[in-house]
């Protein structure tokens, strides 16, 4: 009867793997957006080939940065929708590849992209082409960079084309050693062209007949030496050019470059942007040798905003130049490193001209070289009443009149780091004689020039928020970065890093009274701070003072900052720390009342400090890179309490300081307050998860880049807020299955870089299925990182690659790197790629003769059965019974049992089982004269034996069987083990005339059973209750004994005759 269902069993079981193995897009990832589109992420996997997908409502694929070397004009058919197609980064050219691999060659076969109707863009950037493929008549989007492509002759037949790129075909990282040119009729035949690049390309002249729709052109770093004023006629919607670095300056260049003849300049038409008058919004000059700009140049760009103008040789311009009238809607002006040559001046002069820009927000002043910044050098700009952000970093600047920065009146960046400022009128970095000559080139050689980067600290109105850092409930990423940028955004703010500033005094910031940021790291103050040094900065929220020798003995330190101070950066600080026997105070802390973040990071914190801190308003507390290894020593408990004090504590780093264990102690005296807690990047190879309960608002542990190596068998306090919690890049090789049962909040659990050989389904975090969970691949509510584990895939491990499948959860790297390491024969194979209906070969030939006997039993079974089921049934009972022959049954003495009880009772029933073992076998077999020898299916039944052999056994081999039944365990409703017992203690009594039943009701009330009452009318001594009085309860025991041990026949009440005892009963 069994083989039809197994059978069915078998087959759905097979379509079970069937489904699991294959996964319509394996081995790329995919999303489905909301309107049911598909984009296929095929990026980094090793490709060889186009892998064959089918699917109608795929509309991107991803093919980057693999290995394939051929695309046939097969490989894409079954995509009919495709409308974006990435193959890029598959054989870079020349120089580009790494010299251990071989030189490569993408071929694609010429029709392979025709019969793509639908799409749009197309990017074979870095595959080393040579010519272009035929393209589909709708492509909008063509990327081409990183090619060996040179001449460009026959039109691309794409009318709609609206952005070509072309960029860094031919230049010094990958030569051709000739001239790139691109025909006309191509550029003719794209009449949408919207952007065009040609970067990096070896161009001598600006192609001609461009399309008079471009609206984005690059010629960055070619060989251009004049710009006609027929260049760019009738791009009249241009609005971005990009002209830089075609005529270069060479003389502090970073990369190979490659000058105008004779270092001439680009040749600059008076007319060159006439047509563009009403259109460019973006233009760059830059590293173009210009030692002038021709009049009237930018008189008629109307719409003119962002200009580049660095790195050129625009010194004397910039003193006298005229050309800035003709900027008077320009936003922001970059005039960096148009210093002279061999020349420093002694005073920044700007021109009078520079005035006349009234929508300027953005002027970057560095590398022109000077000495003395007076207010007369800003004059010029005072009457700008837009200027936010003021860029002279870098100039040799070692005397500043900072009073003048108070004229303008829109300023909130200011940028004098490196420089040679002082501070200090007995301090002068250099003499005055030397200020007024000049400087040579060579002694200041630069190997990595400072580009042109927008400050942290400077965004457009848009861009700037209120300045508020708003609380998060989680405070997971918050960093002195992050602080200083929210609190510093729109405000005041003074970049004074890495300059010669020795010490500091109330006249250091005279000018600077309005400041409410101040960045002054990496300068050589060793000054102990006495309260007085920042008394005029009355409004300053944000300090920096990393990379100083600062001592923090005194209690004053900062007191003149206590009620606006809200973040301060002490980080490497270590000179004092590192000196012996110094001893260090942090009480100035509890001074600074409004203090919300601290970093004292990377300052070798270990001996002789405070022995704990004290705070009412400390919210983060960076303290990385110490050694809070040695002050938690556990030959002493001196700074256990270190962090108590703190008690509005949010965020606390403790990473990377060499942390051999984490004590239980230092755990329970951690702030209460204390949300993010990170331990990351030490050595832990213990940690206190027991007494995670102590801290009942942490919401993000990382623990993260240790050596624990173990989790513990017990089910962890995480808390009720604990969201988030990282144990990647440990060494962790199992997790026990009540880890993480309780933690009810988890949403983001990181294993990655672990030793994790298998993870069983039961010991992911409860909150893993929750419905905020089910939708989580594609919300990324909930993510579970594996990869970089070596994983065992075999047949008792394939529900593991399953689970993967089928997972809602969002699991990064999950079709790359989430790879077997065992056994030996599957290391480095992708998880989801293990076919599991295969398992281990050398069992192939046996599953599949064993499936096939199978089949072949589970056909012919029920049809033997249907035709000839009864004679053969018949035929076996005859042949069984002449071969077995009759034999009576055995047992028919009560003499000669193994047992005196055998005890029969609902297992299942907690209650039950715990008097059992608790009070029956205590006064049965260990107490009192009468030591019985009891038999209980749980303890005395042999292994192996079947259950009804070991019941049959029970029963014939026992004086007696006891039934312990409660009320709902009557003989209405039971089933199994008990029911079996008593119909064989039936069959006894029938066979052998024995009654060997005793019934022991540990419940007052029962339902009125016949056979209950008819019992206790037959021998009222063989059922027993249970007393509720605790006193009655030994004379219970002694019944029990006297019914144990007695024949139940002879206590048979006389008034039942035999044949009601032989009829009625049974």
């Amino acid at each position: 009867m069994f083989g039809p269902r197994l059978f069915l069993f078998v087959v759905l079981n097979h379509l079970c793997v069937v489904k699991a193995i294959n996964l319509k897009f394996y081995p790329c990832d995919n999303t489905t957006a909301s309107n049911g589109d598909i984009n296929v992420d095929c990026g980094h996997r090793g490709l060889t080939s186009v892998p064959k997908f089918k699917s109608p409502i795929v509309v991107s694929l991803n093919l980057n940065e693999n290995l394939i070397q051929r695309v046939k004009r097969e490989d894409f058919s079954d995509l009919p929708n495709l409308q974006n197609l990435s193959l890029m980064w598959n054989c870079l050219p020349g120089r580009l590849k790494a010299l251990r691999l071989p030189s490569c060659k993408v071929r694609i076969d010429q029709d392979a992209f025709v019969n793509l109707k639908n799409l749009s863009s197309l990017y074979l950037v870095g595959n080393s082409l040579d010519t272009i493929p035929l393209l589909p008549q709708r492509l909008q989007v063509l990327g081409l960079e990183f090619n060996n492509i040179f001449h460009i002759e026959k039109p691309l037949g794409t009318p709609f084309l609206k952005q070509l790129l072309l960029s860094k075909n031919c230049y010094y990282a990958n030569p051709c050693n000739q001239s790139f040119s691109i025909d006309t009729r191509v550029l003719q035949d794209l009449p949408e062209l919207r952007n065009l690049t040609l970067g990096f390309n070896n161009i001598t002249t600006v192609p001609v007949q461009l399309p008079p729709s471009l609206e984005s052109l690059d010629l960055r770093e070619n060989k251009i030496t004049e710009i006609t004023k027929e260049s760019f006629a009738n791009l009249t919607k241009l609005r971005y050019l990009n002209l830089e670095w075609n005529c270069q300056r060479c003389d502090h260049a970073a990369e190979p470059c490659f000058p105008c003849p004779n270092n001439a300049s680009l040749g600059l038409d008076p007319g060159a942007f006439h047509d563009q008058r009403s259109s460019l919004s973006f233009l760059s000059l830059r590293g173009n040798s210009l030692h002038y700009l021709p009049k009237n140049i930018f008189a008629q760009l109307s719409r003119l905003k962002t200009l580049d103008l660095s790195d050129n040789f625009l010194a004397y311009s910039i003193h006298n130049g005229t050309f800035f009238e003709e900027l008077q809607k320009v936003v922001s002006l970059n005039l960096l490193y148009n210093y002279q040559p061999m020349k420093t001046f002694p005073e920044l002069i700007l021109s009078p001209y520079m005035s006349r820009m009234r929508a300027l927000k953005k002027l970057s002043l560095s590398g022109f070289f000077f000495h003395q910044l007076s207010n007369y050098s800003l004059e010029p700009l005072f009457d700008l009443p837009k200027l936010e952000y003021l860029d002279l970093r870098m100039n040799f600047i070692s005397s500043c009149n900072v009073t003048a920065f108070s004229q303008l009146r829109a300023l909130r960046m200011v940028v004098l780091s490196q420089n040679m400022l002082a501070f200090n009128p007995c301090y002068k970095a250099i003499s005055m004689d030397i200020q007024l000559t000049s400087m040579t080139l060579s002694d200041r050689k630069r190997e990595d020039p400072l580009e042109n980067q927008e400050d942290p600290y400077f965004r457009s109105e848009l861009e700037r928020n209120s300045g508020q850092c708003a609380e998060e409930d989680c405070p997971i990423n918050d960093s002195m970065w992050y602080l200083q940028r929210c609190h510093c955004y729109g405000k005041l703010s003074f970049n004074l890093s890495q300059n010669n500033i020795p010490w500091l005094n109330a006249s250091t910031f005279k000018g600077m009274e309005n400041a409410v940021c101040m960045d002054l790291s990496y300068n050589y103050m060793s000054q102990t701070l006495s309260g007085q040094q920042f008394s005029p900065l009355t409004k300053l929220i944000f300090l920096n003072m990393a990379h100083n020798r600062i001592d923090l003995y005194f209690d004053d330190a900062f007191r003149e900052l206590r009620s606006t101070l809200k973040a301060l950066d002490l980080s490497n600080n270590e000179f004092h720390f590192l000196m012996r026997g110094i001893g260090h105070r942090f009480e100035f802390i509890k001074n600074m009342t409004s203090l919300e973040a601290l970093s004292l990071a990377n300052n070798n914190i270990g001996l002789r400090i405070s022995n704990i801190l004290r705070s009412t308003s400390l919210k983060y507390l960076f303290f990385s890179g110490n050694r809070l290894d040695i002050m938690w020593d556990t030959r002493g408990d001196q700074y256990i309490r270190f962090f108590q004090g703190l008690i509005k504590l949010r965020y606390l780093d403790i990473s990377d300081n060499q942390l051999r264990s984490f004590s239980p102690e230092a755990m329970a005296n951690l702030p209460k307050s204390v949300q993010v807690l990170r331990v990351d990047s030490n050595i832990l190879n213990y940690f206190p998860w027991g007494n995670l309960s102590t801290l009942a608002q942490l919401c993000f542990l990382n623990l993260s880049g240790n050596h624990l190596s173990n989790l513990p068998d017990i089910a962890v306090p995480f808390g009720p807020k604990l969201s988030s919690l990282d144990l990647s890049h440990n060494r962790l090789t199992a997790i026990p299955e009540s880890f993480f049962s309780q933690a009810t909040a988890l949403k983001d659990l990181r294993l990655d870089h672990n030793q994790l050989k298998i993870i069983e389904k039961q010991v992911l975090p409860s909150s893993f299925k929750s419905a905020i969970c089910s939708t989580a691949f594609k919300t990324k509510n909930c993510k579970l990182t594996l990869h970089a584990n070596p994983f065992i895939c075999s047949c008792v491990t394939s529900w593991f690659a399953e689970f993967l499948r089928g997972s809602p959860l969002f699991i990064p790297h999950l079709t790359t790197d989430v790879r077997c390491g065992f056994p030996e024969s599957q290391t480095g194979v992708n998880v989801l790629a293990i076919d599991p209906r295969s398992c281990q070969e050398i069992f192939g030939s046996v599953a599949f003769l064993f499936t096939s006997l199978l089949a072949l039993a589970a056909t012919t079974i029920p049809i033997l059965k249907h035709l000839y089921g009864w004679d053969l049934w018949y035929c076996f009972q005859i042949l069984w019974a002449g071969h077995k022959g009759y034999t009576s049954l055995q047992g028919n003495s009560m003499v000669n049992n193994d047992h005196d009880a055998f005890v029969v009772f609902d297992t299942q029933n907690k209650a039950v089982r715990d008097w059992i073992y608790n009070e029956m076998v205590a006064n049965l077999e260990r107490r009192g004269r009468w030591q019985f020898k009891l038999c209980l299916e749980e303890r005395d039944w042999v292994p192996g034996v079947s259950c009804i052999e070991n019941l049959h056994n029970a029963v014939y081999n026992s004086r007696k069987t006891v039934f312990v039944l409660t009320n709902n365990g009557s003989f209405s409703s039971v089933s199994g083990i008990i029911r079996q017992a008593f119909l064989l203690v039936q069959q006894r009594l029938l066979d052998e005339k024995v009654d060997v039943a005793v019934l022991v009701l540990l419940d007052s009330v029962f339902p009125k059973v016949k056979y209950l009452q008819m019992r206790k009318r037959l021998c009222k001594k063989s059922v027993l209750s249970w007393p509720k009085n605790p006193q009655a309860q030994p004379l219970f025991w002694n019944d029990l004994c006297v019914a144990i041990a007695s024949d139940n026949v002879k206590s048979y009440d006389k008034k039942v005759t035999e044949s009601f005892l032989s009829h009625e009963l049974l």
